[in-house]
């Protein structure tokens, strides 16, 4: 696992070029000589052509080519997607279940207390340009809307050349987004955000920072991972939920479509993101005191929960 993120691997790429920069063996006023002549009517036309066919290869190279440029928008969030991923319906989460999540949370090994305004507190880690953690986003969203709301929600792109997924639609925890309810304290920290930058470690500009305590749970129980989340200070999800499919599960969707598949309860993005929903609501019900209990005593999440 790298500090990008727990399931990405780096690909090395390499260039290598020849040419030992001689030019002819003949002298430069024999060129002028012999090129005098006649004129190279024949030669300007070859090279008239080339040209135009290097022009046309380029011109359908831009357009139907996959674009590589980073989108770094940070847009309101619509109301369509911001509905369908708050409110989505018992019914269909039931029907999930599990879904298609690899790497559940899990008890922490040695736990501690974790709590912030006199209540159990949930910690987010993440980055903006991190695919696993744009898979992530989905799934916390739908679990924390069960227990309280957020405001203000904002919509961004993942990495664009990130070998774990690219372009991925998904939201930003910064940016003004909050979050407010009565059970428990949602702190998220995007410590990268998706704007390109050379000079950073990470390929992309620094951007948010942690706490000494949230440092010290990142590096220590998180093995400086992204995605991860802590709940409570006992549980606590280590890198993505989802491993397989993954990110490329969510490749080619806008927030629109991903939104809409979500009711389509056996779509590889339902069983993804729904299946992540049920395992988080079942981690943060575990440090609630299962509160509210509309939401805690359902069947599958005590069945989960149980399991953690």
């Amino acid at each position: 696992m790298s500090k990008k993120s727990m399931a990405e691997r780096r690909q090395a790429r390499g260039a290598a070029g020849g040419g030992n920069g001689r030019g002819s063996s003949r002298s430069p006023q024999y060129r002028r000589q012999k090129s005098s002549s006649r004129r190279p009517w024949g030669l300007l036309a070859a090279i008239g052509a080339v040209v135009a066919v290097f022009v046309v290869v380029i011109l359908v190279l831009d357009l139907s080519g996959p674009s590589t440029a980073q989108d770094t928008q940070v847009l309101p969030a619509p109301a369509q997607v911001v509905s369908a991923v708050t409110h989505i319906p018992t019914a269909n989460l039931n029907k999930v279940g599990k879904g298609d999540v690899n790497f559940p949370p899990a008890a922490v090994p040695s736990p501690t207390t974790l709590r912030s305004q006199g209540k159990p507190e949930v910690l987010y880690v993440g980055a903006e340009y991190c695919p696993y953690c744009a898979l992530q986003r989905w799934s916390l969203i739908g679990a924390l809307s069960q227990f309280g709301t957020f405001h203000n929600l904002k919509i961004i792109r993942g990495s664009a050349t990130d070998p774990a997924g690219t372009n991925i639609a998904t939201f930003t925890f910064a940016h003004g987004v909050t979050y407010s309810s009565p059970y428990l304290t949602f702190v998220a920290r995007e410590l990268y955000s998706n704007v390109p930058d050379k000079k950073s470690s990470s390929g992309y500009a620094p951007f948010q920072h942690l706490t000494a305590q949230e440092a010290t749970l990142f590096t220590q129980v998180g093995q400086s991972g992204f995605p991860f989340v802590d709940f409570g200070g006992r549980i606590a999800q280590v890198g993505s939920e989802s491993t397989s499919p993954g990110p490329p599960g969510l490749e080619g969707y806008d927030w629109q479509q991903i939104a809409s598949l979500l009711a389509k309860t056996g779509s590889t993005p339902a069983k993804m993101i729904l299946g992540g929903v049920n395992y988080d609501t079942a981690a943060i019900c575990s440090i609630t005191g299962n509160r509210p209990g509309s939401v805690c005593d359902r069947a599958l999440v005590r069945q989960l929960e149980a399991g953690l």
